[in-house]
């Protein structure tokens, strides 16, 4: 998900809004996991604003991108999460990724955050191109179409997935709703919340048919079209990023419970989509462990397992 500093602003005053609820927080197992859908922060950006967790009201000491950073690694660690799938925030989108990939190459897996909006247009081709050949970015993604007011089957991101099929990489994206008055803040007049809905990548995959697309936020809370994406395409996978510690747990469970239920375990990776706010990495992995609905298989592959197959890892990573 993408926010900007108004957002963040507005949020961090917004914890009454949202609830965690339906039980306990859950023992740590100490099993490995990974997070798909993490965010870069330039090093040099300063926060003049304290960071407050919408969620715990907790205050961060962080003032900089590289205090981000450290405190991300720090969460991971913590939480024993061994990988993460990580693109740019706000700055330079490409660069913030590619950056942590070089502090941390065995911790995260860069990819090419991209929009193509006027205030932030689509970067160009050999740059990624050339990018992708080096093995600085491994996924394109995450892709804001919606913010641009596009759906990712529009025309102008032909040639980037024709360039993700071409290198076989992953493709990240942006569906579902976004942070209350997104549109009315003068870089996103262009969002709307019908441009979340999955099945509108359906002519891109029909496109490039050999495309890997990750529906990051799992569509929430379109969750028919969701599934109905999920049946008909084997090559979609969804992400649980920001869902699962933003939405109130009783409503995240039963959004959770109905996509396992349908049959598609082997098929959602957990994502924390922590945007400015690390300790959430936590609240995001208790989300699934407290879900009593689950089997320890079906969680082991929603943290672990179905982000190894889906993003071709390696083996201990």
């Amino acid at each position: 998900m993408r926010i900007g500093r108004r957002e963040f602003i507005k949020l961090g005053g917004a914890s009454a809004a949202y609830v965690l609820a339906g039980g306990a927080v859950a023992a740590p197992t100490g099993r490995a996991i990974i997070d798909v859908h993490m965010h870069a922060y330039p090093a040099t950006m300063q926060l003049s604003t304290p960071v407050t967790n919408p969620i715990t009201g907790a205050v961060s000491p962080i003032r900089t991108g590289a205090d981000h950073l450290a405190a991300c690694i720090a969460e991971m660690k913590k939480h024993n999460v061994v990988k993460g799938v990580v693109s740019g925030g706000d700055g330079d989108r490409i660069q913030a990724a590619i950056d942590w990939h070089d502090r941390a190459p065995d911790r995260f897996v860069a990819g090419a955050g991209i929009r193509g909006s006027a205030d932030t247009p689509l970067p160009p081709l050999d740059q990624l191109r050339k990018a992708f050949a080096d093995g600085k970015l491994k996924v394109l993604g995450e892709i804001t179409s919606q913010y641009a007011g596009f759906s990712l089957s529009d025309p102008r991101y032909e040639p980037y997935l024709a360039l993700a099929e071409e290198f076989d990489a992953p493709v990240a994206l942006h569906t579902g709703t976004m942070p209350a008055g997104t549109s009315f803040d003068p870089c996103c007049t262009t969002a709307r919340a019908r441009l979340g809905n999955p099945e509108l990548v359906e002519e891109a995959l029909n496109r490039h048919p050999k495309l890997r697309l990750n529906i990051m936020h799992g569509g929430w809370p379109y969750l028919d079209d969701t599934i109905a994406m999920l049946m008909l395409y084997p090559n979609v996978n969804i992400d649980t990023g920001a869902v699962d510690w933003l939405l109130p747990r009783p409503a995240f469970h039963a959004w959770l419970r109905t996509l396992v239920e349908s049959g598609f375990s082997k098929r959602i990776m957990f994502g924390s989509d922590h945007m400015y706010w690390p300790d959430a990495i936590g609240l995001a992995i208790d989300g699934i462990e407290s879900a009593g609905f689950l089997t320890e298989t079906q969680k082991q592959d929603i943290l672990h397992d179905n982000a190894m197959r889906f993003y071709k890892l390696a083996p201990g990573g």
